[in-house]
């Protein structure tokens, strides 16, 4: 029998290095112990995920601040081509297709084990990768997908993310033995298009002193328990932000909980520690002294950088709504050729699951180019508004397909909602997940929506659970409105809302005043059993419901 790959001691490039040497090995070769908790796990540490189809994975890119080399996405595409190609007897799932994340990756579906060292040398060839863009790992570090051509940013990151994603790359042992992930943001622009305080550590743009540099935040997350993240009264130069992340990797490697995966999240430390100690536990550890927050010179406007708007080089940066995230290989393909012809040849993804164009000379040139029928810089509200993950065929977790229900939410909203009114809806987020998860990013949203499987009688049906009046930068979590609302009642009621928008009888802003008047069927919000299950119903129907009390909204710590 083959001798085992994988061991729990192998940090990340040790496993990469272990499969690429096996060679083209198929899945169903490998040892059983790779096949199982072992394997999985540290598979994920190089950004592979095993879906829902056997024998098939998702790759995630990881892609630091979103920047991207004209090079880099043509190979993107040669991969999604070649080798995301549904499996036999799966035919009517797609396939071929890249899905730009909230967290700046991208993720392809399909992937074969014996054809990871081939993708793993195309990407070596352009400078891409995976490593840590998965498992209990410092994920991916998002910045502002503007960041250097932006006129409006007090300063440049782009130097800061690389020395952060740099501590991934050079102490694997502090970055990918976690007890669990790690998620890090920051940004010098005045708008909050990172949402940075759904983040575990995040930077944003202060000034103390008459210094340009970073206030700190910690604590943030979504799913289970979400919390948004609490300001640590501490201020850092730019080029000090690398060693305030190595000390609160530090902190949460050693008092982070390894024993309880379900609650061992950073934002429970420090909500357990509080965050005057988390504070001076990270001052502690770094080398210099680091005064108080300073003047914050953020908005906290939630932006997406979509349109077209002028750079700092006296050419533009163009922001196109890629609808849902996903680009076929020919997008893919097309977006570098337009990034080389009408741009500087570079391309930004963004949070909102968008794609930027750099350095473009002439804006017109670029809207007269075919691909820009579908990726618009100037879409409705709906299709720019409603963020989905990627759930099923793929996730294993996901109860619903959420993208299809995107695409039907957005053409019944543009039929049902006032079109005179739409100009009311700038800015409008819709989120949704096909889990109880918040990949979606679900709790910052104007509008949340959750898969969940309802029941009537003795026949269950596709439901949502609704929530509204999400704003992270207010800062604000949605409430839920209703639980296991039938889809057709949930679109009916969401279009109501938004009609009223439309005619300015509510204010977009906050949708949490129309909680009280929501018409849509269902249960009510934060049912007693749910609240103590965690949203898991006694009868097991759905893995889904309105989450429990946190310490965000005055449950307990857990």
């Amino acid at each position: 029998m083959r001798e085992p790959l994988f061991h729990p001691e192998q940090v990340p490039e040790e496993i990469l290095a272990a499969i690429v040497g096996a060679g083209p090995l198929h899945w169903e070769d490998l040892h059983p112990s790779d096949r199982g908790s072992v394997g999985n796990a540290r598979l994920r540490l190089v950004g592979v995920y095993d879906d829902r189809f056997e024998g098939t994975f998702m790759l995630r890119t990881r892609i630091p601040g979103g920047r991207l080399t004209a090079d880099q996405v043509e190979v993107l595409a040669s991969v999604v081509r070649d080798f995301s190609v549904h499996a036999e007897g799966f035919e009517d799932a797609p396939d071929q297709f890249g899905e730009v994340t909230t967290r700046q990756d991208v993720q392809i579906h399909w992937i074969r084990f014996e054809h990871l060292p081939e993708i793993w040398r195309r990407y070596g060839e352009v400078g891409l990768g995976s490593l840590q863009a998965c498992g209990s790992s410092m994920r991916n570090v998002t910045a502002c997908p503007v960041d250097g051509v932006d006129p409006q940013a007090a300063f440049e990151v782009g130097p800061i993310v690389d020395a952060i994603d740099a501590i991934a790359r050079d102490e694997p042992r502090l970055t990918a033995f976690l007890p669990r992930k790690f998620k890090v943001a920051l940004s010098a622009c005045p708008t909050d298009c990172v949402v940075a305080r759904i983040h575990c550590v995040a930077f944003t743009p202060a000034r103390r002193d008459g210094a340009l540099g970073f206030n700190v935040h910690a604590g943030g997350g979504l799913s289970d328990y979400p919390r948004l993240a609490t300001a640590l009264d501490l201020f850092v130069e730019p080029d000090q932000a690398p060693a305030v992340v190595r000390g609160v990797l530090q902190i949460y490697s050693e008092h982070g909980d390894y024993e309880n995966p379900s609650v061992n999240r950073f934002r429970a430390l420090v909500h357990q520690l509080g965050a005057e100690r988390v504070a001076t536990e990270v001052r502690d550890r770094l080398g210099f002294a680091a005064p108080s927050a300073g003047e914050d010179l953020t908005t906290w406007h939630a932006e997406d950088h979509v349109g077209v708007h002028p750079d700092v080089k006296g050419t533009s940066y163009v922001g196109l709504c890629v609808p849902l995230g996903r680009l076929s290989a020919g997008e893919l393909s097309e977006l570098a050729r337009c990034a080389r012809v009408h741009g500087d040849g570079r391309v930004r993804l963004t949070q909102r699951q968008n794609v930027i164009l750099t350095g473009v000379s002439d804006v017109d040139a670029l809207l007269a180019e075919p691909l820009l029928e579908r990726l618009k810089p100037e879409p409705d509200p709906f299709e720019r508004g409603v963020v989905a993950c990627t759930s099923a065929p793929f996730c294993k977790f996901a109860i619903l397909a959420m993208k299809p229900y995107g695409a039907e939410l957005i053409s019944h909203l543009r039929a049902e909602v006032p079109r005179e009114g739409w100009d009311r809806l700038h800015g409008l987020r819709i989120h949704m997940s096909g889990c109880k998860a918040s990949c979606a990013q679900i709790p910052t949203a104007h509008i949340g929506i959750r898969a969940t499987m309802g029941k009537d009688g003795e026949d269950y049906y596709d439901g949502f659970d609704v929530a509204l009046g999400g704003d992270a930068g207010a800062p604000r979590l949605a409430r839920w409105a209703r639980g296991d609302v039938p889809t057709g009642a949930a679109f009916d009621g969401i279009t109501s809302l938004l009609a009223k928008v439309a005619r300015g009888e509510l204010a977009l802003d906050d949708l949490s005043e129309a909680l009280a008047p929501w018409t849509g069927v269902g249960t009510a919000p934060y049912p007693e059993e749910a609240a103590r299950t965690g949203g898991q119903r006694p009868d097991g129907a759905r893995n889904g419901g309105p989450s429990p009390a946190t310490p965000q909204n005055g449950g307990p710590a857990r």
